[in-house]
């Protein structure tokens, strides 16, 4: 469904096409290149040829949700393609086992639709119509039912032969379920008189009308527009209609800057070139941070004028294609002319050939890891999230009253009110509370090399290494320049960037944008979809500002270890989240039935988001940092603004008072370092009691804010423990989820008549811990 505005009514466009095979990277490169240029937004696709093992090649490639049914052989393949920009929550999906047919059925706002992209038999096969319309006919809301039929409901205008004798069977059986469903046949609709056609059998040599819609009739009076577009790319043409949903507002994207121009030598040329002469005409009459700011409100401006012009002689040159191409159909439909066929040959050649080169082209530079590096686990892994973030258009949420909301200005705003509590500070007078908790831990120092180290001026050579080092193929912050664009034109930014790193830890203030950060969400495995705290926060940063965090973060990297006990293995290099479970392991084994014995696996509320700073920046000095490390750490988070971004809507920007960022590349060793005062003081209490293995005594295990507790004497350590945490919390921040924290005792006996009564959940059969069930 593409999102037109007419009359300030929004309209959603959906089309149907039979794209005759998709297994080709170039051909499903023009085919999505070919729906980008149709602005569908709702797409149904049949004979895409596609096992279930080779749909991720369009999950690849399709910014949104899709659903499929294959068949065991290279035929048939049905699909419909929800771009994310569609608030589309799935109540049920239907797929033949034949690949012939798949339906969804969902909510658009308060709209309940049934979606069916449907690729009908060769043969005269009326017991399969009867199948679907029976299974349709059993799904609450509206009908929309488009594709491939390969029948006519009217031969005699919908086909150039003008009769479809051996199909009568058929196309009585689905004129009469037309009538029983309630169903209208939306092109012809509109167009009672016109003579036109959608596929071209160049075996028969001849022309039907074999693709369209069938919607509910009380849908018509929302549709505007029904038109078959240009066969080109396939045999069939793709044909389009705009539905109008209530309260669905377009949402234009934000501006982000496309890698691929990266690829073009004028581009590369002419931007340089605009850099150069920026540099050197606003030079020291102004501060370096308005410089900064200016360079980039000014070559954004110059990227949307190049690339806009380039993107418009394509288009220019596609569309005058295209309107040829459309008009000879018309004009053969009615006359067939040998001349004009040859024309129309000619022309569709053309087409072909120009988009086959543009997919072409995009191949060259698109990354395709997934594809040519085959499923290591960290590419995996990359390639999952990524596929997470571009399916994650949040259809309904809970507002804070308790009603759900399906409006999606509604929903940004539940959102913008729960991320504001979150990030408002909650410890205003816990200073003295804070010192004495603090003065009694024996915390590691650096050595005053490390010191000296860590406190040297930001240098060039340290921002180059940073923009080497951040990986490519991420997200960019609120102002839309990625790391490549850095990494392209590295030798002409790296020393403005730094005369404006140098001001701004002069003034202790960073420039506006690169204190801003926009809130992109992910949907935590298991949790309720409905609740804004199912989401995880990850921070889109300007790229500008995650260099300087950068630089401070491989900086404190080498020094890291040895400040934070080895108990710990999230965020440290050369410790591994193995251990930890080895480490489990081993204690629950040799201690397997033994009395007054338990582990303690806490789960620890929004660990990132709740850190306070007044905390943070207690404990930092207290390591031994500098008063220049401290200095470049506190501009990082001096007035820090965010926003949060859901289905194509920003909030207003509001202000965190506390948490270290999921998303910036200095966050996790200052949680690490944040945290270990609380491990610190769960090794050092002599109410506490471990276990006692090999030795020693086991106390904890860490791995970031994964904690483990290996305790006896339970009923004094296990009160004692809950008591110092609860103290630990009320200024740092951090606090225990008793309803997902468990606790196993190891006696068998004592899972059933536990020796101390706690608030944890009692995990007689284990628990999970990293991924493992323990």
């Amino acid at each position: 469904m593409e999102q037109v505005e007419a009359n300030n009514i929004a309209y959603i466009k959906i089309t149907s096409w039979n794209v005759r095979g998709l297994r080709k990277q170039i051909k499903l490169k023009q085919v999505i290149n070919r729906i980008k240029q149709l602005k569908s937004k709702i797409i149904f696709l049949q004979e895409t040829h596609l096992t279930n093992s080779e749909i991720k090649f369009i999950r690849n490639r399709w910014r949104g949700q899709v659903i499929h049914a294959s068949y065991n052989n290279y035929g048939r393949g049905v699909s419909i393609l929800i771009h994310k920009s569609i608030p589309f929550q799935i109540l049920k999906t239907i797929q033949d086992p034949a690949g012939r047919y798949v339906i969804v059925q969902g909510n658009i706002l308060s709209i309940t639709l049934n979606l069916v992209s449907l690729y009908g038999p060769n043969e005269n096969k009326p017991k399969f119509f009867e199948d679907l319309f029976l299974t349709i006919a059993t799904l609450q809301g509206f009908y929309v039912i488009g594709g491939d039929f390969n029948c006519t409901l009217n031969p005699k205008v919908d086909r150039s032969t003008g009769s479809e004798v051996y199909k009568a069977h058929t196309r009585k059986l689905i004129n009469q379920y037309m009538l029983d469903i309630n169903l209208v046949e939306v092109w012809r609709e509109l167009n009672p008189d016109k003579v036109e056609f959608s596929c071209h059998s160049g075996m028969h040599k001849s022309l039907s009308r074999i693709d369209y819609f069938l919607v509910s009739r009380e849908l018509l009076s929302r549709i505007k527009h029904c038109q078959y577009d240009s066969i080109v790319i396939s045999d069939h043409a793709a044909i389009s209609l705009n539905v109008h949903i209530e309260n669905f507002v377009h949402n234009p994207l934000r501006w982000r800057f496309q890698a691929r121009w990266l690829q073009d030598r004028n581009f590369i040329k002419l931007m340089g070139e605009k850099i150069d002469s920026y540099f050197e005409l606003n030079t020291d009459q102004t501060c370096a941070s308005v410089r900064w700011e200016g360079f980039k409100a000014y070559i954004r401006g110059e990227i949307l004028s190049y690339t806009s012009t380039k993107n418009k002689q394509h288009k220019q040159q596609m569309d005058s294609l295209d309107k040829q191409i459309k008009i000879l159909e018309l004009d053969l439909s009615t006359n067939d002319d040998q001349t004009k066929q040859s024309e129309l040959l000619r022309l569709r050649s053309e087409y072909n050939r120009l988009s086959s080169e543009a997919a072409a082209k995009s191949l060259m530079w698109l990354k395709q890891s997934y594809y040519y590096q085959g499923e290591k686990a960290g590419k995996l892994l990359a390639w999952r999230i990524k596929k997470t973030q571009s399916e994650r258009a949040i259809n309904s949420i809970r507002a804070p009253s308790g009603r759900v909301t399906v409006d999606p200005s509604e929903i940004n705003d539940c959102f913008r009110q729960f991320f504001v509590k979150l990030y408002k500070s909650e410890c205003c007078h816990a200073s003295e509370e804070q010192d004495v908790f603090l003065v009694q831990l024996q915390f590691q120092t650096l050595s005053e090399e490390a010191k000296t180290e860590l406190d040297i001026n930001v240098t060039i050579e340290e921002i180059s290494q940073a923009i080497q080092s951040i990986s490519s193929g991420k997200a960019p912050g609120p102002d839309g320049f990625p790391i490549e664009f850095y990494k392209a034109f590295k030798e002409k930014l790296i020393v403005p960037l730094f005369n404006m790193y140098e001001e701004a830890f002069r003034n202790q203030v960073l420039p506006p944008t690169l204190r801003q950060a926009m809130i992109t969400l992910i949907l935590k495995p298991g949790k309720p979809p409905e609740e804004c705290s199912s989401f995880r926060p990850i921070s889109l940063m300007g790229v500008d500002t995650k260099i300087l965090c950068k630089v401070l973060a491989k900086r404190l990297d080498p020094f890291i270890a040895n400040l934070v006990h080895n108990d710990q293995n999230g965020f440290v290099p050369k410790r591994q989240g193995f251990h930890n479970v080895r480490r489990v392991l081993n204690i629950i084994h040799e201690k397997f039935d033994a009395k007054d014995t338990a582990l303690l696996s806490l789960d620890a509320r929004q660990a990132f988001d709740r850190i306070e700073w007044s905390y943070l920046f207690n404990v930092l000095p207290r390591y031994g940092f500098g008063h220049n490390f401290l200095k470049w750490v506190k501009l990082l988070y001096t007035s820090p603004e965010a926003s949060v971004w859901t289905n194509n809507l920003a909030s207003k920007s509001f202000t965190l008072e506390r948490s270290t960022r999921q998303g910036c590349p200095l966050s996790p060793m200052l949680f690490v370092l944040a945290i270990e005062p609380l491990a610190m003081m769960i090794r050092m209490r002599s109410d506490l009691s471990g276990i006692q293995l090999g030795g020693q005594e086991h106390r904890l295990a860490l791995y970031a804010d994964d904690l483990i507790v290996f305790l006896t004497k339970l009923s004094t350590s296990v009160p004692n423990l809950m008591h110092q945490m609860e103290l630990f919390g009320n200024f740092s921040g951090y606090r225990i989820n008793y309803s997902k924290s468990s606790i196993l005792f190891l006696n068998r006996d004592e899972r059933l008549s536990p020796v101390v009564q706690t608030p944890f959940i009692n995990a007689g059969e284990g628990f999970v811990y990293l991924g493992v069930k323990i």
